[in-house]
């Protein structure tokens, strides 16, 4: 059986080196032909008679060939030709009996026969005198051997010139074309150090010169250069021994894996690299193997299929990028440029492309394939990846495949500094990812493949593949009932790299690469050796540049509508978690490892950044902060608000939603409809809003119709406020100032409208109001533990507290003084009142200004129709008024001159925030004037 196999797998090789199935016509499929500048010598060739090079003697004469006597009696001549024909049959042992001195005189008379000289001055005078005219045109023949065998077969079997010609042709072997090549580029070395060897195991084509170049090779002086067309041949016949060698290693696993495939070819190889982690593979072979893969990572020509296949795109594009032929090329420099021309628009050969993928998944597979890994990663693999580790020493295999890679991408987004691989191994990952492209086709990256495949048979079947669309689908379905977690997980390790380079975003490349050269410095290539741009610390990053670009208020600084497309998509979906967000992550990470090291969900980690805003480090504060702007002004980046409300959105805010941009409308719309009907059901719809606006209240920067509104008027009225409650409070005095000294307001109408809105959000609950909470914390557990319900008179806790108005503490007095002051002065801002009367006011004043809704309803509080819960917060709201002037803006303005004259005195000493309370009974009976 092994010796049928041998057979068979040398016959394929011999065809295979012949270009019948792996290599090319030449040394051309190890990157030596026509481009290697090897045709430029094909046509010269040494005259060296046979004799002369022989020693001016004939072989059987030699003091080292007399075992040819012994062996060749059959032979009827003893001439050159008939020894080398005799010892062309000798067994692979009488061959290794041979001494080397008569090797190499076999040898060089081999080579003669593939010479004009010896054809012109020994053949044809010897043996074709007669025919020596017509044959004499051949020696101008660029193949001289083929144009003598086709005279040949014009001639009589009888002929004895017929009867030579085929025994020289016979013995040049049927490689010749290839053989003479080499005897061109390493002939003479071969002669300076008698090197020339017969094939003692029979090898095909190239191979038959293994013995000459292992000699050459432990004979030459290393300080000596080699002619570098010698060092390609010999190159190449390496390389094909390393195939060899293989085959015949791995001839049992090549029948029991792959029964269909035949040994020698680019197929039967393909099929064992996609069994070498197979349980079943032998260990040898995998061994054998993973040499290869090592080998191959070094030198793409290794890989006799891309090397053939992409022969013409590899010299078209410079891919070798100036190195001389006969220097290894790195099989990650050759797959960036032909994905790069791809990338750029090129169209690569069908072949290629079909290479460029089967080695794209390879590398995915396969850690041994990228050198850089091997050696950046040496440490960290044992470190972090022990178990992996250990099964690929002890088995030669890793399970299914790419497991220690994943194990690697896993640490580099780990976020304790001892857990994360170190910085020189993270550029081999980043690397690797990007060689691979494992960002364009979820099916390169065997442990993605496998995790996803269930997700994608449901979720994304209908799905085109190419150019990402199924990852993205992937995305879209995170946080759904459909996505699995190993698939989350695989699916976020790819993206954390894809998110640090938009080259790897193949539709955000494709539409906003104009873009992003024109305004985000991004370099014009997409394989750029200089191109650091992966994180902060070394280039822009492009992503965030282009979403600033996305809502430029310049009109001449506007992105492409695809683009802008584009844009909206990869930020929605990156949204999901903070290792997607670099601008974020990479700031934060201490950060992120001390409070939110528990948060896991989708979107939580950056709720918990925004929870804890005040404790975090200020580069990250900072950066938290700007996103969160960003957020507000977008919702889409808000990634809870988009998996729980779309159907609130669509049904409330559908007018947002087609005119494609929103600048912190659609949040307004969730807040202005929270407490509709369907929302009041939809309670994590709700909770996601309120959790927004909670937030919100860190900082006015957060609500983006306030911020655009109020930011000039905040920096000159209220430069001292923190947080945006303390923003709105101060505005609203101001406001409040105005009016009652009549004068013209200092507040535009668009700010004044905004800090309205705040005040009302404030009232609806009194986790709006934090500083109200902590002020009345005690009041609240005491007097309201039962008053959760919103938006319903004596039903919520700040109606609560100010129906105990009495019975509060000094701090929760004092803010409930300021909230009593506030509403009863613009009745825009009562939430209960105006919720409450909501039907009231749309029936008796349906026209009034929202700041004087209480005046106007208390003219109407005794009719008839008026309705009876709005009755009651009416009468309340006034007698409220009636415990302090301050709380009627109406009195004040009209009486104001009054005051200072009859109660100056009184009015000097009350304290800001507390009630008079009946002291100045003046002021009552003025009071009972206006009600």
């Amino acid at each position: 059986m092994k010796c049928e196999f041998l057979l068979l797998l040398l016959s394929w090789l011999w065809l295979w080196a012949a270009g019948g199935v792996v290599a090319s016509n030449s040394l051309s499929s190890s990157g030596i032909g026509s481009d290697s500048g090897l045709s430029n010598v094909r046509i010269r060739r040494a005259s060296v008679d046979v004799d002369n090079a022989a020693g001016q003697h004939s072989i059987i004469d030699l003091p080292d060939c007399q075992d040819l006597r012994k062996y060749c009696t059959h032979q009827k001549t003893s001439d050159n030709l008939s020894m080398l024909e005799c010892a062309l049959s000798f067994s692979s042992s009488q061959l290794e009996a041979l001494p080397e001195p008569c090797q190499h005189a076999l040898w060089l008379q081999q080579r003669q026969l593939q010479l004009n000289s010896w054809v012109e001055h020994t053949l044809l005078p010897s043996y074709c005198a007669a025919e020596q005219g017509k044959l004499q045109s051949c020696l101008n023949s660029v193949d001289l051997w083929g144009c003598l065998e086709d005279q040949r077969q014009q001639m009589p079997q009888s002929s004895t010139c017929q009867q030579h010609l085929r025994r020289a042709h016979a013995a040049l072997g049927p490689d010749y074309a290839n053989i003479g090549d080499f005897y061109t580029v390493c002939g003479s070395l071969v002669e300076q150090q008698k090197c020339g060897r017969m094939n003692v195991e029979h090898l095909p084509a190239l191979l038959s010169q293994l013995g000459t170049v292992q000699c050459l090779m432990a004979n030459v002086n290393p300080a000596t250069p080699m002619d570098t067309n010698c060092k390609m041949a010999i190159n190449a016949i390496e390389l094909q021994r390393g195939m060899l060698e293989l085959f015949r290693v791995c001839a049992e696993d090549l029948t029991a894996l792959c029964p269909q495939e035949r040994p020698g070819t680019a197929s039967g190889y393909k099929c064992l690299v996609r069994h070498k982690n197979d349980p079943s593979l032998r260990s040898h072979c995998a061994t054998q193997i993973a040499l290869r893969d090592q080998q191959m990572g070094r030198d793409y020509r290794v890989s006799h299929g891309l090397a053939k296949a992409c022969k013409d795109d590899i010299k078209l594009h410079h891919c070798r990028r100036g190195v001389s032929e006969d220097k290894q090329v790195r099989l990650a420099q050759i797959l960036l440029c032909l994905e790069s021309v791809s990338k750029n628009g090129t169209k690569l050969a069908p072949e290629c492309l079909v290479e460029l993928s089967d080695h794209r998944r390879m590398l995915m597979t396969d850690y041994q394939l990228s050198p850089e890994l091997l050696s950046d990663c040496a440490d960290d693999i044992p470190k972090f990846c022990p178990e992996q580790h250990k099964a690929h020493l002890v088995n030669g295999f890793t399970g299914s495949g790419g497991e220690i890679i994943h194990c690697l991408l896993e640490h580099v987004r780990a976020r304790r500094a001892q857990h994360r691989v170190t910085s020189q191994c993270q550029r081999g990952l980043e690397t690797l990812i990007k060689v691979s492209d494992a960002g364009e086709d979820w099916r390169v990256d065997p442990v993605l493949r496998r995790a996803c495949k269930p997700v994608v048979d449901v979720a994304c079947k209908d799905v085109e593949g190419g150019e990402a669309r199924v990852i993205s689908c992937l995305m879209e379905r995170i946080g759904t009932p459909v996505m699995r977690p190993e698939c989350e997980q695989a699916l976020l390790i790819i993206e954390y790299f894809v998110a640090r380079d938009f080259k790897l975003d193949p539709q955000l490349y494709k539409h906003c690469r104009d873009d992003a050269i024109k305004y985000c410095r991004a370099k014009r290539q997409w394989d750029d050796v200089q191109d650091v741009q992966m994180d902060p610390e070394r280039g822009p990053l492009i992503l965030p540049c282009l979403h600033r670009m996305a809502y430029s208020e310049d009109e001449h600084q506007t992105l492409h509508k695809d683009c802008f497309r584009e844009v909206k998509r990869v930020m929605r979906q990156r949204a999901i978690s903070v290792d997607l967000m670099p601008e974020v992550e990479d700031y934060c990470l201490s950060d992120l490892s001390q409070f939110c090291g528990e948060h896991t969900e989708k979107g939580s980690e950056m709720e918990c950044l925004q929870n804890k805003l005040e404790k975090l480090q200020p580069e990250c504060k900072t950066v938290v902060t700007k996103y969160t702007e960003e957020e507000a002004a977008n919702v889409e980046l808000n990634p809870v608000i988009m998996a729980v409300c779309t159907e609130a959105m669509q049904q409330h805010c559908s007018d947002i939603l087609k005119a494609g941009t929103d600048n912190g409308n659609m949040m307004d719309c969730l807040i202005s409809h929270k407490n509709d009907a369907d929302l009041r059901k939809d309670l994590r719809c709700r909770a996601a809003i309120e959790h927004f606006q909670i937030i919100s209240l860190k900082n006015y920067h957060f609500t983006t119709k306030f911020k655009e509104a109020c930011r000039p008027y905040v920096s000159r009225h209220c430069a001292a406020s923190a947080t945006k409650n303390e923003v709105v409070a101060c505005l609203s005095e101001v406001m409040r100032n105005d009016t009652i000294k009549a004068q013209r307001h200092q507040i535009p109408k668009d700010c004044r409208q905004q800090v309205k809105s705040q005040l009302y959000q404030q009232r609806e609950s009194i986790a709006l109001d934090p500083k109200l909470g902590n002020a009345c914390k005690i009041e609240l557990e005491q007097f309201c533990a039962d008053q959760k319900g919103p938006g319903q008179v004596n039903k919520n806790e700040l109606e609560c507290l100010v129906q105990n108005t009495p019975r509060l503490g000094k701090a929760c007095h004092h803010a409930i003084f300021m909230i009593k002051k506030s509403e009863l002065g613009d009745s825009g801002t009562d939430y209960t009142l105006l919720n409450t009367c909501k039907e009231m006011v749309y029936k008796f004043c349906p026209n009034e200004e929202s700041v004087k809704l209480l005046d106007c309803l208390k003219k109407y509080k005794d009719d008839s129709s008026f309705d009876q819960r709005c009755h009651l917060v009416v009468v309340n709201r006034m007698i409220e008024q009636n415990t302090d002037f301050r709380f009627n803006p109406s009195l004040q303005s009209a009486c104001g001159k009054n005051i200072d004259r009859y109660c100056s005195n009184i009015v000097a000493t009350a304290q800001p925030n507390e009630e008079l309370n009946g002291k100045v009974s003046f002021l009552y009976q003025i009071f009972s004037k206006y009600t």
